[in-house]
């Protein structure tokens, strides 16, 4: 435990640099929101649309720290692959580094988006739009470790692949792969017996908010706001959690049993 203990210590400053161009990136496109609607006089607005932008991409988040990370890491893969610690516990140190970085931005986003919704869309129920960014939230977090271990298994089907080919030929059937892997998973998806077997838990998250409809009558805008009775299956998400914990142990056992350095 003392092991994984350092080791994690020693990821999170092997990692900063991803997280702050991260951090910076994210900052930009606020400061773009901001200064858009400071020029086009819709400041509130400007800036949940921003906001959503930056909510939306923390999906790609651990994608982005992994793929440094592991990039970094790949210069001497030698050295990291024959430390005493096992495959799964050098990438789960990632993925959790790579995870609190991720909730220092999200945390932060989703307070800023609160407010800054409040103030835009103050013709929405407070409960609808309390709704539509909670339920957004645990989407987001789960896309997030899901996407995270995707990359995860895709970066050791090409590891494994740049064993024989070169880094071009091994990137594009390692795409390929992919492609044939998100045709093969939409169709599982489809499969009516898994969907009887997902399809429980039912969370009725009340009308959130999906959007607005603007009429011009008379000389003034009419605002309607657009919402839903939406509800949520806990049997999907603990199906993406379930793929993503297989994907995790696949990518182990193959960079543990198919990497060699």
């Amino acid at each position: 435990m003392n092991a994984w203990l350092f080791l994690t210590k020693k990821e999170f400053r092997l990692g900063l640099p991803s997280f702050l161009m991260v951090l910076i990136f994210f900052s930009g496109i606020i400061a773009g929101g901001v200064f858009a609607g400071n020029q086009f006089g819709f400041e509130d607005e400007f800036m949940s649309i921003a906001l959503a932008i930056v909510l939306g991409l923390h999906t790609l988040f651990l994608v982005v720290y992994l793929y440094y990370s592991l990039n970094a890491e790949r210069r001497r893969l030698h050295l990291w692959l024959h430390t005493p610690m096992s495959i799964a516990g050098l990438l789960a140190s990632k993925l959790f580094t790579g995870v609190v970085y991720m909730l220092s931005t999200f945390i932060i986003s989703i307070i800023l988006a609160i407010q800054s919704f409040k103030n835009t869309f103050s013709f929405v129920h407070q409960e609808s739009l309390f709704n539509s960014i909670g339920s957004t939230s645990v989407i987001v977090l789960i896309a997030a470790l899901f996407m995270g271990s995707v990359f995860l298994l895709f970066w050791s089907v090409y590891l494994t692949f740049s064993q024989k080919w070169n880094d071009f030929i091994s990137f594009l059937l390692t795409v390929v792969l992919i492609f044939v892997s998100v045709w093969a998973y939409a169709g599982l998806l489809d499969i009516p017996f898994l969907q009887a077997l997902t399809n429980w838990g039912a969370i009725h998250a009340g009308d959130i908010f999906i959007g607005f409809e603007m009429s011009y009558i008379e000389d003034s805008f009419d605002i309607q706001t657009m919402e839903e009775a939406t509800v949520f299956y806990i049997g999907h998400f603990v199906r993406d959690i379930f793929f993503a914990v297989i994907m995790f142990i696949a990518a182990c056992w193959i960079i543990e049993r198919k990497v060699e350095v």
